[in-house]
Parts: C-alpha cells; sequence; structure tokens
C-alpha cells in the first residue's frame, strides 16, 4: 500500500468513528428546531441492504470539507441520515455485482456518468426483481455557489440517457421554473419531462405520469420509478421552506413504500 493510500484509508477510519455522533446530533437538532422535518422522508420498512449512488453532498452537506466533518459539522442530507440509521446502507462508488448483491432497493440521486458495465448491472439488477428510485435533473441547482467547471460540483445535468432510451424513455429539459405536483403538493425546481422515445432495445414497460415529471417502469421482473428533477431534495427545500418541506417529504416517502409494496412476480 503506497504512502497515499495509508493517508486516505487512515483519514477513512477517522471519519467513521466521527460521522455517526454528528449525524444523531444534528437530527436531534432539527427535529427541536423545526417542526417541518418531523415528517418522515423514509418510510418504515423491514431492515434492508440498500444502495445509494450520487453526486450530490448527501453524506456530509454542502461545503463541508474532511476538517468540519471530524470538528463535528456534518451536515447530512435527510434521506441519507434515514438509511444509514435504519437500514444497512451502502454508498457506491461503483455499479458492480458486488455492490448490489443482496440489495432490493437501490437509489439513484443525479448520479456521475455510468460506465456500460455499470448500465448493464443496474439494468440486470432491476430487471432480476430489483426496485429503483432515480432523481434524474436536467437542470440542477442545488448546491448554490458550485458552477458548472467546479469539479467538487455535481453534475448539473443528468447523464442517464443510455438507460432511458433501453427502457424506451427520453429526458427533456422543457424550460419550466416550478412546478406544483397535485395531489402531494409537492414542489419541483426546474424540472424536465420523460417523452417515449421510439426504437428502444429492451422489453420495459413504462408509464408517464404528473405532466410528464414521473416514470414508472416494470423491467422484468422488478419496478423503478424515475423522477425528473433533483432540486426537490435541497435541504433548503426539503427541511426549511414552509412551502414544500412537508410536502416533498411526504412524497418521496410515498414512492419509497409504492415501490416498496409492488408485486415483482
Amino acid at each position: 500500500m503506497t504512502g497515499r493510500a495509508v493517508a486516505l484509508a487512515a483519514i477513512a477510519l477517522l471519519a467513521a468513528a466521527c460521522f455517526p455522533a454528528s449525524t444523531t446530533e444534528r437530527g436531534s437538532r432539527d427535529d427541536a428546531a423545526s417542526p417541518l422535518s418531523a415528517t418522515p422522508i423514509f418510510p418504515n420498512l423491514p431492515r434492508q441492504r440498500i444502495v445509494l449512488m450520487s453526486s450530490l453532498p448527501l453524506v456530509y452537506g454542502a461545503g463541508v470539507d474532511m476538517a468540519g466533518m471530524i470538528a463535528g459539522k456534518a451536515r447530512p442530507h435527510p434521506l441519507y441520515s434515514a438509511l444509514v440509521q435504519d437500514h444497512d446502507l451502502v454508498v457506491a462508488d461503483v455499479l458492480d455485482g458486488k455492490a448490489l448483491s443482496g440489495a432490493r432497493l437501490i437509489v439513484l440521486v443525479q448520479p456521475r456518468a455510468l460506465t456500460p458495465q455499470e448500465l448493464v448491472a443496474l439494468d440486470g439488477f432491476v430487471r432480476g426483481g430489483g426496485r429503483m428510485l432515480l432523481f434524474a435533473d436536467p437542470r440542477l441547482e442545488w448546491p448554490a455557489g458550485m458552477g458548472l467547471g467546479d469539479p467538487a460540483g455535481p453534475l448539473r445535468s443528468s447523464l442517464v440517457s443510455p438507460l432511458l432510451a433501453h427502457w424506451g424513455l427520453e429526458l427533456v429539459d422543457p424550460g419550466l421554473d416550478q412546478v406544483r405536483l397535485a395531489p402531494s403538493q409537492a414542489v419541483l425546481v426546474h424540472p424536465g419531462q420523460f417523452g417515449e422515445r421510439p426504437g428502444k432495445s429492451g422489453d420495459a414497460s413504462c408509464r408517464i405520469a404528473a405532466e410528464g415529471h414521473v416514470a414508472r417502469c416494470s423491467v422484468g421482473r422488478g419496478r423503478a420509478v424515475l423522477i425528473a428533477d433533483a432540486d426537490l431534495l435541497d435541504p433548503e427545500r426539503i427541511d426549511v421552506s414552509a412551502d414544500s418541506a412537508r410536502a416533498n417529504r411526504q412524497w418521496v416517502h410515498d414512492i419509497v413504500a409504492e415501490l416498496d409494496g409492488e408485486d415483482s412476480s
């Protein structure tokens, strides 16, 4: 092992030791400070292995570096906090057989561009009976202050087109500002829209709903729900805003419950 690898391993061990306490402490502060955050973002499911991949700062919070995390200043996203507290969470850097083994649900939040091998693995996971929740945003704003060229920032435009095309879908940016969905009242920001794409090569069956902002797909024995927005998960909108926090949390909660309840036969 190289010196650099040893240093990274040491940092990772230190982070693992420090982070859980920070997560618990912040969760307590949030619940006490804002009744909006009392609405659960994730349903009460049996403990299971769940895979999470995102280019967004879900684990430590936007703008929190390693020093800040060690100092207890981590601001984990409520979705991450719920997953890591109640389930066997795998935060994946790579989607392969090892990462997906034993999982029933994968949550992708504006993931990085996936390799052809990862796309095959993801398609096979769902096809074999897995569940997938995807937030794919064609015009991401969160987190603020990180431009298109910032290497530390998330993807500003979703790069999941190959998977969507294989399932007979495309994602477009219709230039919308803000959308409030009915009847959930969830608020989407600059959301995309899914449309049917001719010439698909797979056997997926997708139903487009919510004026194109949601697609529900049956793929083999599995199910996927695709949402054409990730800004709805912005902590300002899902934790703080009286206009959207409760509704956005409840909407995500209900979608996951729907996925879990679908019959895979």
